[in-house]
């Protein structure tokens, strides 16, 4: 009786599963995730998008300077003053790291670096996509099932069946509504979408064998446009100027299609010109502008052109009355209008590729003559004025200085009176006696480098100096030694105008004292080659000459970078008050008291890793001549040998990055963009 009434009720329970199931079954839309149950059922998830397999790295890269009327194409390269281009047609797979630009935006370094690529990238969470499953034998829809990235799907499936499915996405959080024509499915193909695509069969078999009836379905999607990218880089342009706003177009309207693509039939068809010219109108926070297009017929897109047409920008560190340019337009009576285009080739380009074009936008200084002033002499191994040996390596790579497309300062080179295979920087812009000092000073040399026991102790040397830079020269000044210091303080009053100025050999300051940078952002605390707010600077080997006394109405006209307290020496309050490093800020002196602030280990020794002396040499380069910071500083006051890093090289970098800059915009002879621009 018992086991009767068991049965009964055990048939009742399967019916009304049963019942359950065939309802559910009927509705063909699943946007949730079926519960867990037993049984049979196909559990799918993404398994992420396939990357176009792209055999060899495809890549071309032109750089021009605006100074013509030439358009900017992959076989055409000059270099010129004033505003400048580089540009590159990268065709990688979708979805590939892309060009970096990092530091002077390099394009030549990136040339080839693409890769090959085919891995499967992941699809990003919570992306909807939609899938329809047809029964293989009838050919009728069995379901279709709108999901999301990251969530697996499960559906019942009957035993013994074969199903064949379609997935499509547009890569997005757009809701897929179901096709409307379920018999024949297509999905539009718009310009501002991506559309993703895969398919595949599974057979159920009709006596599954396990406990977990669960056959997997691991959607990997394709691209089935490709992407049409457009980037404008002014990150470099930007140090000298405010920008603006650009406006940039395509030349042709007719480079993006769309297409209806045929789900069942995996092809793409009813091709569409989408006319399309404006890209960019507006100005951008990061002076960086980037938009994506899509094209369903990317064979037809061998190339396309982006024309500027508008770039207004007002330059730092100009009269205001020339400062406002608009350099898509500029011209006057010796530099003639531009004709900013830029010309992109590609490769056979597919579905699943991305056809970037990538133009930076820079500015480049006119060349530069740089006088050197020291005791030393010219072929000294240190260059203490960066006249010679390792300290004219520095100024000369072109890493450093240079139109390399990885130029950290873009100015043209050699610098003027050299070669670019020069050892140093000749007799003509070096100095070491002060009667060759001030000829040379007459002569408006853009910036001056003034290193280790340079004399000015001549009421004469002091006063050429003087109004050298009041006639807007640019000096950098790196002194010390004793003999020196009554002729400093001298100079100091002098220019200053201020009589209580004194200025000593500091042996609480002796080689290997580490000195704290101030918090200031500017150019050179806070440039090119480094932010260095908080760093420390070493002293080399001598003993650092500190200005003290200074008044108020001094101190209100200069920058200090640091006081004459080291960190590694006892404290004394009184060094709080010294000045060892500073700027002025309207006029082009820039001073620090260590003439051997860019003694580099590198003249004493080819392996400066195993250089290992903590007072002298704190001035680091790698082999290709770049800033290197350097352990050092000898102990005192809880600081240990070699504790920290002296960032001297970085420091004089940006010193010199700010002398050019200052040269070229407010110094000597007539800046390119001076004169009044001719009207249209």
């Amino acid at each position: 009786m018992n086991n009767k009434y068991f049965n009964t009720k055990r048939v009742f329970t399967i019916i009304s599963v049963f019942i359950i199931a065939l309802v559910m079954s009927c509705s063909k839309d699943k946007n949730n995730i079926a519960p867990e149950i037993n049984g049979t059922k196909m559990v799918i998830k993404v398994d992420g998008i396939l990357g176009t397999d792209i055999g060899q790295a495809i890549s071309t890269k032109a750089a021009a300077s605006v100074g013509s009327n030439q358009q900017l194409g992959t076989s055409l390269k000059k270099t010129a003053s004033g505003f400048t281009m580089e540009a590159m047609a990268e065709q990688s797979a979708i979805g590939a790291v892309g060009v970096n630009n990092k530091l002077a935006k390099s394009v030549a370094t990136k040339l080839g670096n693409a890769g090959t690529m085919a891995a499967t990238q992941p699809m990003t969470q919570d992306f909807t996509y939609r899938i329809l499953v047809y029964n293989k034998t009838t050919g009728a829809l069995w379901k279709t099932v709108q999901a999301v990235a990251g969530t697996e799907v499960q559906l019942d499936v009957e035993k013994g069946s074969n199903y064949t499915w379609y997935a499509y996405s547009y890569n997005n959080t757009e809701a897929l509504p179901e096709p409307a024509n379920t018999a024949n499915p297509t999905i539009e193909a718009p310009v501002n979408k991506d559309l993703l695509y895969a398919t595949g069969e599974t057979s159920i078999p009709v006596t599954p064998s396990g406990e977990n009836h669960v056959y997997p379905i691991a959607i990997t999607f394709q691209h089935k446009m490709a992407q049409v990218s457009v980037k404008i880089d002014a990150t470099i342009l930007a140090q000298y100027a405010v920008i603006n706003g650009i406006k940039a177009n395509f030349v042709q309207d007719n480079y993006l299609k769309k297409g209806t693509f045929d789900i069942k039939g995996n092809s793409m068809g009813n091709l569409e010109v989408v006319p399309t010219t404006a890209i960019f109108t507006t100005t951008s926070p990061t002076n960086i502008w980037e938009a994506n297009y899509y094209t369903a017929d990317p064979g037809a897109l061998t190339s396309f052109q982006v024309k500027v047409t508008d770039l207004p920008v007002t330059f730092n560190n100009v009269d205001p009355s020339m400062a406002n340019r608009n350099l898509a337009t500029y011209s006057n009576a010796t530099t003639p209008a531009p004709n900013i285009v830029f010309n992109f080739n590609f490769t056979s380009p597919a579905a699943g590729q991305r056809l970037l074009g990538l133009a930076n936008l820079s500015y480049t200084a006119t060349q530069r003559r740089i006088l050197h002033y020291t005791s030393t002499a010219l072929t000294n191994g240190y260059g203490y004025a960066a006249q010679s040996g390792e300290g004219w390596k520095f100024i000369n790579a072109d890493n450093n200085f240079g139109t390399a497309a990885n130029s950290l300062l873009r100015v043209q080179k050699p610098w003027s009176g050299t070669t670019a295979t020069s050892t140093n920087a000749g007799s003509a812009n070096y100095a070491n006696t002060q009667a060759e000092f001030r000829t040379k000073l007459a002569e408006n040399p853009d910036v001056v480098i003034i290193g280790y026991n340079a004399g000015i102790e001549s009421a004469s040397t002091r006063t050429a100096l003087i109004d050298y830079i009041n006639r807007k020269g640019v000096v950098i000044m790196m002194i010390e030694r004793s003999d020196n210091a009554p002729s400093v303080q001298l100079f100091m009053r002098e220019f200053f105008n201020d009589n209580a100025i004194t200025a000593a050999q500091s042996s609480y300051g002796s080689g290997g004292t580490m000195y704290r940078i101030n918090n200031v952002n500017d150019e050179i605390v806070n440039g090119v080659f480094g932010d260095l707010r908080g760093k420390l600077w070493g002293e080399d080997f001598g003993e650092t000459m500190v200005l003290g006394n200074m008044s108020p109405t001094t101190l209100s006209q200069i920058e200090v970078y640091s006081s004459g307290r080291g960190i590694n020496r006892t404290p004394t309050a009184a060094y709080d008050n010294y000045v060892t490093m500073f700027k002025h800020k309207t006029k082009g002196l820039f001073f620090v008291g260590d003439g051997g602030f860019i003694s580099n280990p590198r003249a004493l020794t080819s392996n400066p890793d195993n250089f290992t002396d903590a007072n002298r040499c704190p001035f680091g380069t790698d082999d290709d001549n770049r800033p290197k910071p350097r352990l050092y500083g000898t102990a005192g006051n809880g600081y240990t040998t070699r504790q920290d890093y002296a960032w001297n090289s970085n420091l004089f970098g940006n010193a010199v990055y700010w002398a050019v800059k200052r040269s070229e915009f407010d110094g000597f002879g007539t800046w390119k963009y001076a004169p009044a621009p001719l009207t249209p």
